[in-house]
């Protein structure tokens, strides 16, 4: 059987998100867009910050997008799609896009990172979007600018979305040297290349440990999904090997049951669970990690940090001091701060839009009402009501998988997005049908997003 040991809560203090509850009518969010949580002053820039000068000209209406991840990509297309009048500027740092969903697979050895690496190509010749690939260093709510290396890009409206920040420096040890040998891979790209190649070189019977941060993250069950496939990896490759995962939480925080279901009949003797193990310091000399209650080396490491919105809302103040995730109105996903921002995606604070996971899904489910929200006030019309969808696929084996769904629906009540009652639900167990539809919904999302 796997260990499931069982230690005393480690109690620290984290910013839940929770904010002034709000009992607001759909009429108030249309005609209050600032209304809600930890409002702060408009950001204060001097003219040197933004004096290289206007770049890319607009003559009509225009949308910047930042990030062109799964909330950026689909809110980019679908204002396209919905009024080809509106320019579409998307600013994105990366040439290509990388899935994380799916991204455990690489690490898992079922698939490579060309299996989950999309052109944007198509955004701009089949959709008209411009596509700017640089880093933003600043943005400007009152002049309604950004800037790039190049100089300023203005807007009518701006979506941002630009994921998360891993908040390293609460680990002790894990600066540049600790990540490189204790890499997270929670963005696909060279880190889960790097997970796969040291996993592939560790000799049979070594310990690799992977640890799970405290809640909210991104995609829940993605480190449980990793577990999986590491443990699957292990038994088929590296005999005598085994997998410890310190789980910050008290328990699995999503489909918890299925998971260790699959973990009893398929990983006895190659999974050490451990909850309530935060993960404190690490040693890239030694390769140790260590919690409150163990020091343990490990051969192949995954540490995943703790996260909060990227930095990059931080240039507009969209995220109130001591909150690690941006407040706003769920109807229309403008900023409760700058109602001309919207922020879609990871980076949402869930105490104000409701309860729904920070997944990839959501963010494209997200991008699709701040879209429609977006064509409706720039034209001078009424946002319409707000539905959203959510469908999460894990791989348990390298053949099987197990699912949840939700559907969401505007409450009145709250001023918030629900679950629709007898719409949500898990999978009854692990199926191959669920691995392959998980395969078939990662490429019609793909083409949905980027197509």
């Amino acid at each position: 059987m796997m260990t499931l040991r069982r230690w005393r809560t480690t109690t620290r203090d984290y910013d839940k998100g929770e904010g002034t509850k709000m009992t607001i009518t759909r009429r108030k969010f249309l005609t209050n867009g600032m209304a809600g949580v930890g409002t702060v002053g408009l950001a204060s820039w001097s003219l040197p910050a933004f004096a290289q000068g206007e770049i890319m000209p607009k003559s009509g209406p225009r949308v910047v997008v930042i990030g062109g991840g799964w909330g950026g990509a689909t809110a980019a297309k679908y204002i396209r799609l919905q009024d080809p009048s509106i320019e579409v500027v998307m600013i994105e740092r990366e040439p290509v896009f990388r899935s994380c969903p799916i991204s455990n697979w690489v690490i898992g050895g079922l698939k490579e990172m060309g299996d989950i690496t999309v052109s944007y190509s198509a955004l701009k010749t089949k959709h008209g979007i411009k596509v700017v690939h640089d880093t933003v260093t600043g943005i400007d709510p009152g002049r309604q600018m950004v800037r790039v290396a190049d100089g300023m890009i203005s807007y009518d409206r701006l979506i941002v979305s630009p994921g998360i920040t891993l908040l390293n420096d609460e680990i002790d040890g894990l600066d540049a040297v600790g990540r490189a040998v204790f890499p997270a891979a929670w963005s696909a790209g060279a880190e889960t290349q790097q997970l796969r190649e040291e996993l592939a070189a560790m000799p049979a019977g070594g310990t690799v440990v992977l640890s799970v941060p405290f809640g909210p993250y991104r995609c829940p069950p993605g480190p449980y999904e990793r577990t999986s496939l590491i443990a699957d990896y292990l038994k088929k490759n590296k005999p005598g090997s085994k997998l410890i995962v310190l789980d910050s939480n008290e328990k699995i925080i999503s489909k918890g049951k299925l998971f260790k279901a699959a973990w009893d009949a398929y990983y006895e003797g190659i999974i050490d669970y451990r909850t309530d193990n935060a993960v404190i310091k690490v040693d890239a000399s030694t390769r140790t990690i260590s919690t409150d209650f163990d020091d343990i080396r490990a051969d192949v490491g995954n540490i995943i940090p703790n996260q909060r919105a990227s930095d990059t809302v931080d240039l507009a103040h969209l995220r109130p001091d001591g909150r690690r995730w941006c407040p706003v109105n769920p109807w229309t996903y403008q900023s409760t701060i700058h109602p001309e921002i919207h922020v879609v995606g990871d980076a949402t604070d869930a105490t104000t839009v409701g309860k729904v996971p920070k997944s990839g899904f959501i963010a494209n489910s997200m991008a699709k009402v701040c879209a429609a929200a977006t064509v409706a006030l720039i034209n001078g019309e009424e946002p319409a009501r707000p539905s959203m969808a959510n469908t999460c696929y894990s791989l348990v084996s390298g053949t099987e998988g197990i699912s949840v769904t939700a559907v969401y629906d505007w409450d009145d009540a709250s001023g918030k997005m629900a679950a629709i009652k007898g719409a949500k639900g898990l999978s009854p167990g692990r199926f191959e049908i669920v691995a392959a539809n998980a395969d078939d919904w990662a490429r019609a999302i793909w083409s949905d997003m980027l197509g």
